[in-house]
């Protein structure tokens, strides 16, 4: 299977490419092209005959679902080539400029089994995913600790992509009570991935995380139900993002931690109640 995308307005707008035209016209002009400050925050213009390429993805996939037993199972497996993958390179906190890659490739397995045990309507989902990239090219990350003089750094083939976990995992299962009461329990697993702008793989990964969440419903007749919902039942602190922005001293003076990680922090404890009608 093969499928295309072209580039959206802000990736053609905001883009080394066009970096580069800027830098042009500035040493026409007789001015330094060093001083051109071209980053990306929320573009408003547009520009036409964007010098980035369309991504191409070919794709293969397989797999076998059935009945064993009284359990359900699912399994496949996929494989995709990015061919010009676009990427977004960070050169500072909340800036940044797009940039086409040769290849990248993303493959794995995903696992599904389902059934029904002492009550329990159970089930259970896992998927392992090697995101990668498969050629060899300088990313721009000017606050990366390792970066070289331009700002740059080195990415080799086989370098995994960043904001992607490897592993992620679901298990959860609903138990029916008499009088329409039913009590359900999810568990939720992301292994650890990379910060945005360590696209070389040199520093810590944001660390994984394990998530709990509670619901419940009640069927008051066929027409009403009751519901209820609980995530992150133990209010575990964890992380979902990070990238390598720029030092936080600049933003706010003062401070002793100087390291230009940020990080996304996860939603904590929460809980709904709600009513449903069918009609």
């Amino acid at each position: 299977m093969e499928s295309a995308r072209a580039t959206t307005p802000i990736e053609s707008s905001c883009n080394e490419g066009v970096f580069e035209v800027a830098r042009q016209f500035s040493l026409e002009d007789g001015d330094d092209p060093n001083e051109v400050d071209f980053e990306c925050r929320l573009p408003n213009a547009f520009l036409a005959d964007p010098p980035l390429a369309q991504v191409v993805a070919r794709s293969i996939e397989a797999g076998v679902r059935g009945e064993l037993g009284n359990t359900d199972y699912r399994l496949g497996v996929f494989r995709t080539q990015n061919n010009d993958d676009i990427i977004f390179q960070s050169t500072g906190r909340s800036t940044g400029l797009f940039a086409n890659v040769d290849e990248t490739r993303r493959e794995g397995v995903e696992l599904g089994l389902a059934g029904s045990t002492f009550g329990i309507e159970w089930f259970t989902a896992y998927s392992c995913i090697s995101a990668t990239f498969e050629s060899r090219f300088e990313v721009l990350t000017p606050n990366h600790p390792a970066a070289s003089a331009r700002g740059t750094l080195q990415v080799e083939p086989g370098n995994r992509v960043p904001g992607i976990p490897r592993h992620q995992l679901k298990v959860g299962g609903d138990y029916d009570f008499d009088a329409g009461f039913s009590l359900g329990l999810e568990v939720l697993y992301n292994s650890d991935r990379l910060l945005r702008g360590d696209e070389a793989n040199l520093l810590e990964t944001i660390a994984g995380y394990a998530l709990v969440n509670l619901r419940a419903r009640y069927s008051v007749n066929e027409t009403l139900e009751v519901f209820g919902r609980v995530t992150n039942l133990f209010n575990t602190e964890y992380e979902n993002f990070g990238l390598l922005g720029e030092d936080p001293a600049e933003v706010l003076p003062g401070l002793s931690d100087d390291s230009p990680v940020f990080l996304g922090a996860g939603p904590p404890l929460a809980g709904w109640v709600g009513v449903r009608l069918r009609y």
